[in-house]
């Protein structure tokens, strides 16, 4: 694909350099040598498969008016005259006709270039939409699996949720209770740890990090040493994978200058 994409802009370029008409697409031609595009280039050839299917319009006009002019003057000069007005028009049909035929051989390998790109951007296109098929396909049957797994493993802590509620109902033995929540507790836990969730404790002396730490409340104290350190964790930051989907809510010491307890004051 590289090869013809390659052909296809060094043809384009040959054309550029051969016709004037065709200058004004000198910039678009060094955007796509910059960065190769198919469908830009099958654009450009298409565009100019159309001005060149005017050119030859234009010319074959031309001719026309030769005829036309030749067949009004006739009469109006003697047969000296009519010749070498003929034989004028004679030479510039041959050069309007040579001119045609070089627009038709290269109009005809335009053509075909266009033809065989778009057929190489219509094959692309639909590769790429069986691609794009198949890949939602396998994200809508990795997501069904991922919850079929996720649901799986979180039904035996229900089922221990249903046997800690039972016994509940018949026990008051709060100790037991208790350690009971804790294991469905440490159960749970486990289950969302082996999906990839990290909880993120923060303790007392730890250095504030805005990418997990959300300060909610603030403490003042003229010690510097002590600035941003958190106080107290009122609960822990979670992250999936490489995402924090909560920051830890924390109380953290914010230090005072004297010249804003002065002004405060």
């Amino acid at each position: 694909m590289e090869n013809k994409i390659k052909r296809n802009i060094d043809f384009i370029e040959e054309l550029i350099n051969k016709y004037e008409f065709f200058k004004n697409f000198e910039r678009s031609l060094e955007k796509i040598k910059e960065n190769p595009d198919i469908y830009k280039i099958n654009d450009l050839l298409r565009i100019i498969c159309s001005i060149f299917e005017e050119k030859i319009n234009e010319l074959s006009l031309k001719l026309k008016e030769q005829e036309e002019k030749l067949s009004a003057i006739k009469e109006e000069f003697n047969l000296e005259e009519y010749e070498k007005i003929k034989q004028q028009k004679e030479e510039i049909e041959k050069q309007l006709n040579d001119q045609i035929k070089e627009y038709e051989n290269k109009y005809q390998d335009l053509l075909d270039r266009y033809q065989k790109l778009s057929a190489a951007y219509r094959e692309i296109k639909t590769e790429y939409e069986n691609y794009i098929q198949r890949t939602e396909k396998n994200f809508e049957k990795l997501k069904r699996e991922s919850k079929e797994r996720i649901i799986s493993n979180l039904i035996p802590v229900i089922d221990s949720f249903e046997i800690s509620l039972s016994s509940m109902k018949n026990s008051n033995d709060i100790e037991n209770i208790i350690k009971g929540v804790e294991l469905i507790y440490a159960q749970l836990v486990e289950v969302l740890k082996n999906e990839g969730l990290e909880i993120i404790k923060s303790t007392q002396g730890d250095k504030f990090d805005p990418s997990i730490h959300e300060a909610i409340e603030v403490e003042e104290t003229s010690e510097e040493e002590k600035d941003s350190v958190i106080i107290k964790e009122y609960r822990p930051a979670y992250r999936l994978l490489d995402k924090i989907l909560r920051p830890a809510s924390v109380k953290v010491y914010r230090v005072v200058k004297n010249s804003e307890v002065e002004n405060n004051g």
